[in-house]
């Protein structure tokens, strides 16, 4: 009811002093009395006193380059109350981390060829290789999270799991940790654990008990695939 008599009060102040305009100065002003009023109370009627309008006008700021809008890369952390981090927030990983792109991997282990193939390092902390050394049937992908622990200096913790040679059953589960550092922006070097843990005989992916045997350990080299690289042995 306030609304409608100050509406209603601007309006017969607005038809007194449009007398004598023309008719399409006086649509005008009814047009904008009946803008204000469906928008609301704030600021009703044309002729409103001063004190009414008491409340300080908008003002327009340019917006900085900060401020502008615009989209930023976000991951998702589990635990983290279902809210998305800004990727260079996220806990040392990121677009800028050194790590991120396709590598060229090899693992030894006193000279001995432990795995060979490719791996992304992405910028959301996730990870994924793509052995060479391991049939497909037997799963030959593998999938792991890292972060950067010093500048250039990275962890991995990555979890493969070996199936049977007809590609039924999962046969064991292996923890593969590694921390490794850049030497430049396109080779790295380190070292690895992997442990091996024989499958529980579930449909779960739970151990059954102990490691198999002690880590087998050794060093990690890799080399960064670009556009220009060439498959391997060229």
């Amino acid at each position: 009811m306030k609304m409608r008599t100050t509406f209603l009060s601007g309006l017969h102040q607005c038809l007194d002093e449009a007398r004598g305009a023309r008719a399409g100065a006086k649509l005008g002003v009814l047009a904008g009395l009946l803008a204000l009023a469906i928008a609301g109370p704030a600021s009703a009627g044309c002729g409103a006193p001063p004190e009414a309008n008491t409340k300080a006008p908008t003002v327009f700021r340019s917006p900085s380059a900060a401020s502008a809008g615009h989209l930023v890369s976000a991951a998702y952390r589990p635990g983290e109350e279902g809210r998305f981090l800004l990727v260079s927030d996220d806990k040392g990983s990121g677009p800028g981390a050194g790590i991120v792109g396709m590598w060229r991997f090899q693992l030894l282990s006193n000279g001995v060829l432990v795995d060979d193939g490719y791996a992304q390092w992405h910028s959301d902390g996730t990870e994924i290789q793509n052995s060479g050394v391991h049939a497909p049937i037997t799963s030959n992908f593998c999938l792991g999270v890292w972060q950067e622990v010093q500048s250039n200096t990275y962890k991995l913790n990555h979890f493969p799991i070996a199936w049977s040679s007809d590609g039924q059953t999962p046969q064991v589960e292996i923890q593969l940790t590694e921390t490794v550092h850049l030497t430049d922006p396109n080779h790295l070097t380190g070292t690895f654990s992997l442990t091996v843990y024989p499958w529980n005989g579930s449909d779960g992916l739970n151990v059954s008990g102990p490691a198999l045997g002690p880590p087998t350990t050794g060093t990690v080299t890799a080399t960064r695939v670009t556009l220009s690289s060439t498959v391997p042995g060229l």
